[in-house]
């Protein structure tokens, strides 16, 4: 299958899941990087573009795409494309920033953290996007690319500041990546984060995080490393085609 046609099969949903092009996308990972690079620069720069074209799945096949293939040159462009968009990025990307935007992060990331600090940090980016940042912590420490002792270092730093900033979900999802992590470390850093109602208690409230730090570290990170949302994208194909988009999947 020549590279235009593999392209042309994953510009637009059609309500068959494209198998054949997929796997043909992966076997011409040289060919096609580029393009899938180009595309989430010009969509970053435009993504009212998105918002007009409803079927348009490129965008959506290039994360996951570059994701599996462990580009590091997306690294940038994928945090541009959703800070750039702010509330736009998750109309046009639908649930992949809440169920793997974290995963993708962490897949390109090659290790480097302060990029993913940095968008944490960021008050101008969606607190949805800024959590799947956290998410992308706890990825890395399960697939033992950076330690544990970094990772609740840098979220004591968080936490410590917290008071500083306004509420949104991030400080919610950073109570939960804490207890994740079995960070009893932080436990009084916590309990002020409860007393100063930075938590959402619907999400996780103090008798979950204290239950959880009551088993110990050691299971805690077995809990993590067993943990599916803290993999790396390895196939697209068996990310995708489950999709309840697609009703039919070609070969």
């Amino acid at each position: 299958m020549q590279l235009e046609k593999i392209l042309a099969q994953l510009k637009s949903n059609t309500g068959k899941f494209p198998h054949l092009a997929l796997e043909r996308a992966i076997e011409e990972q040289e060919a096609i990087t580029p393009i899938l690079l180009s595309t989430l620069e010009r969509l970053s720069n435009n993504m009212e573009e998105l918002l007009d074209k409803t079927d348009y799945l490129l965008h959506i096949y290039a994360l996951y795409l570059l994701a599996q293939f462990r580009e590091s040159l997306a690294y940038p462009l994928i945090i541009k494309f959703f800070v750039l968009a702010g509330e736009v990025s998750l109309d046009v990307t639908g649930d992949v920033v809440t169920e793997d935007l974290g995963r993708i992060l962490a897949s390109v990331s090659g290790g480097d953290i302060e990029p993913l600090k940095q968008l944490v940090e960021n008050q101008k980016a969606n607190e949805y996007v800024r959590s799947a940042a956290l998410q992308a912590f706890l990825v890395l420490v399960a697939q033992e690319v950076v330690s544990r002792e970094q990772v609740v270092h840098y979220y004591a730093e968080l936490l410590s500041n917290m008071g500083e900033k306004e509420y949104d979900y991030t400080w919610t999802m950073l109570v939960i990546n804490s207890t994740e992590l079995g960070a009893v470390e932080l436990i009084e850093k916590i309990d002020k984060a409860f007393e100063q109602d930075f938590v959402d208690r619907f999400f996780i409230d103090q008798e979950d995080v204290n239950g959880s730090f009551r088993l110990g570290i050691e299971v805690a990170m077995n809990k993590l490393r067993e943990n599916y949302r803290y993999t790396f994208i390895n196939d697209v194909i068996s990310e995708m085609k489950g999709w309840g988009c697609f009703h039919v999947e070609t070969f």
